[in-house]
């Protein structure tokens, strides 16, 4: 018999190595952080076993699935056996903690090989990590980064972070900017699984801290959304408002954007277009006009002046309603002046 190990106690050991099964669609929509990808079928080998299941029955399913993967074997089980002879805790899971885990569990048990399959499965995991999430007690006070787009809010909170300040960088763990233009160059957005399972790490590992840095977000950024834990604590938590002029944050913005106009012109024209039931067709098409001359400044700044800073309001902000106002020209001396005040946080 395999041998099978609970979630829990799978979490309690010593740095152990979680191998996943499934197929690769599977394990990009979510997976263990830092679990390796094994998987017994590709994602067109999944799906005609699948079928083969719903059209003609299990048992032809899994003669069908056996055959596949018998040539695979060999290799699967050398390449496991390898991160076995590291001395770390294996752990084999599949969706469920099913067919596939425990096939894979019972033949390295015939090779001698020590691994564990992971009851439940992912299934179980994802359960664990939303239960979790949804009791949780943010101890740290949450210190929010509020501003205009483009002032350097990203820029500082990197800053904050190597100088070993207790940093959450929500919008990296979404791989999202959190603005119509968010996903331009970024590639693939983070799934809302593996999403709320790094933010659980992280939430986790600085919860004893006696605060927590992020940037102003929203409810949601890009398709994942925030734990209300988390939302409530940036609600209540310390507020620093960083300000900049218009020209410098459209310098920033183009920096930061600044491979837009040779390798992302399609998405960036999609996105300005998108801009129309806000801006109106006239000044959409304005807009894309001038994009198509070349005239990125004159874009970068009415997409400021007339589309984020009216949605956001940062600019007629009352100082009142912020703990801290720190003028950002200078992004050094700003980040210099938050760890100050965050020092006194933390005395």
């Amino acid at each position: 018999m395999p041998r099978v190990i609970a979630l829990e106690d799978a979490l309690q050991l010593d740095n152990p190595i979680f191998i996943d099964m499934r197929s690769p669609c599977e394990y990009r929509q979510g997976c263990i952080p830092g679990a390796i990808s094994l998987p017994l079928l590709d994602d067109a080998e999944r799906c005609a076993v699948g079928t083969t299941y719903r059209t003609v029955g299990p048992e032809q399913a899994k003669q069908q699935g056996l055959s596949i993967v018998a040539g695979k074997l060999p290799e699967l089980v050398s390449q496991i056996r390898a991160h076995c002879r590291t001395g770390r805790p294996v752990i084999i899971y599949c969706w469920r903690g099913g067919m596939r885990s425990k096939s894979v569990v019972t033949i390295l048990e015939l090779m001698d090989i020590p691994a564990f399959q992971l009851a439940g499965g992912y299934k179980a995991y994802r359960t664990y990590v939303l239960e979790r999430l949804a009791a949780f007690r943010l101890r740290p006070t949450v210190v929010v980064l509020s501003g205009s787009t483009g002032v350097g809010k990203t820029a500082m909170l990197k800053r904050l972070e190597q100088a070993g300040l207790p940093v959450i960088d929500l919008e990296a763990l979404a791989n999202h900017r959190g603005s119509v233009f968010g996903q331009i160059g970024l590639g693939r957005p983070q799934t809302a699984q593996n999403f709320d399972a790094l933010l659980l790490m992280e939430l986790s590992r600085l919860n004893d801290q006696p605060f927590i840095v992020v940037e102003c977000e929203s409810k949601r950024i890009g398709n994942v959304y925030l734990p209300e834990v988390l939302y409530q604590g940036m609600q209540q938590g310390k507020k620093v408002l960083v300000r900049a002029g218009v020209e410098t944050r459209v310098s920033r913005l183009i920096d930061e954007y600044v491979d837009i106009e040779d390798n992302h012109r399609e998405e960036t024209i999609s996105s300005i277009a998108a801009l129309a039931k806000r801006l109106g067709k006239a000044r959409t098409d304005q807009l894309l006009e001038a994009f198509a001359a070349g005239r990125v400044r004159e874009v970068v700044r009415t997409l400021l002046t007339d589309y984020y800073d009216p949605l956001y309001g940062y600019e007629q902000a009352a100082p009142s309603a912020f703990d801290r106002i720190v003028e950002a020209e200078d992004i050094d001396r700003a980040s210099s002046e938050i760890i100050e005040y965050l020092n006194t946080l933390r005395g």
